[in-house]
């Protein structure tokens, strides 16, 4: 894929999570124990605690998963039984399903390169090269793209591409592919990227790009400001835009908003800047958030949303939605 405002798709180095997860559990001898949150600092983020949990969850027996436990010191959530005999027959004293004597026990230091340090770091490099200024006055064509997953380590992408004024059908793709990236928040690019890059890169080929993109995910509406539709928009130097059922960071007031209305969401921690905005586009339905992703303009994005809002969600997210979901479950 060509080279794009100084990123390559060769620079979207995604590191294998649940490997590096499994190392680090490998490393607490017998008759210590650890939590998961420390695993996930040693990770690079304690945000990732979740994340380790389910990888631990489906750990086979080979791992030593007995050896993690919560921070108040009960017994994990691998294999209650087996743990708790696992880790009697190892010499630790427990009260009922706790460490009993867990501040001696933990371990804390791990060897480790941090992975998750190192993708934040690409993302505040990343946040540097966004555009807010429009690629085009006009968009013709809106695309969109979104995942589902019909196994833990499997996704399935779909991308649609409709006309803007009609809203009429133009092409759909999908592509199902292994992942290796657990979700986690503010990470979401690195689980999703790796399937929507190659499902683009046969659309660029095909060249049935489309002049906008509308990703089901953040843009600039993100804790640093480098969300999933920034990151592709950049990579594929093509406008994006980010639309998100949830608000991952910023203010804004949501009582009372009617339909139709739209209200700005603004970021204390950058100046107090306007990050994105909440979109009210059914009378029942919970606020949308819309963000820039890249090269394009806030008003532009807003505008595009409304235009393409016949329920909740713009037309081409509900159809990239559909498609991935039949694709990724067809039998439902």
């Amino acid at each position: 894929m060509e080279r794009a405002a100084g990123l390559s798709v060769a620079d979207l180095q995604v590191p294998d999570i649940r490997r590096s997860v499994l190392e680090l559990i490998a490393q607490v001898p017998a008759g210590r124990v650890t939590t998961y949150g420390r695993l996930a600092t040693a990770l690079g983020d304690v945000v990732a605690s979740r994340a380790v949990g389910r990888i631990i969850a489906e750990a086979g027996a080979e791992y030593p998963c007995h050896r993690v436990v919560y921070r108040d010191g009960r017994v994990g959530t691998w294999r209650a039984g087996e743990s708790l005999r696992r880790l009697r027959a190892e010499g630790i004293r427990l009260q009922e399903d706790r460490i009993a004597d867990l501040p001696g026990l933990l371990l804390s230091e791990f060897s480790s390169e941090q992975p998750l340090k190192a993708l934040r770091d690409l993302q505040d490099e990343l946040r540097s090269r966004i555009s807010t200024e429009p690629a085009r006055s006009e968009y013709r064509t809106v695309g969109a793209v979104d995942l589902s997953y019909p196994g833990p380590w499997q996704a399935v992408g779909a991308y649609v591409r409709l006309e803007a004024r009609s809203g009429r059908l133009l092409d759909f793709q999908t592509l199902q592919s292994e992942i290796n990236f657990p979700y986690i928040p503010s990470y979401l690019s690195f689980r999703e990227l790796p399937v929507l890059l190659a499902l683009l890169s046969q659309t660029r080929q095909s060249g049935l790009l489309p002049d906008v993109l509308m990703v089901d995910g953040n843009g600039i509406l993100h804790p640093r400001g480098a969300g999933i539709a920034s990151h592709l928009g950049v990579l594929l130097d093509l406008p994006t835009i980010g639309i998100s059922k949830s608000l991952l960071c910023g203010q804004v007031d949501l009582s009372g908003m009617k339909r139709g209305e739209a209200r700005e969401i603004r970021d204390a921690k950058r100046a107090n800047s306007i990050i994105g905005a909440a979109l009210k586009t059914g009378e029942r339905s919970k606020p949308i958030f819309v963000s820039i992703g890249h090269r394009i303009d806030l008003d532009s994005a807003i505008e595009l949303t409304w235009r393409l809002a016949l329920k909740k969600l713009p037309e081409p997210i509900r159809q990239a939605h559909r498609a991935c979901t039949v694709a990724a479950h067809p039998h439902a």
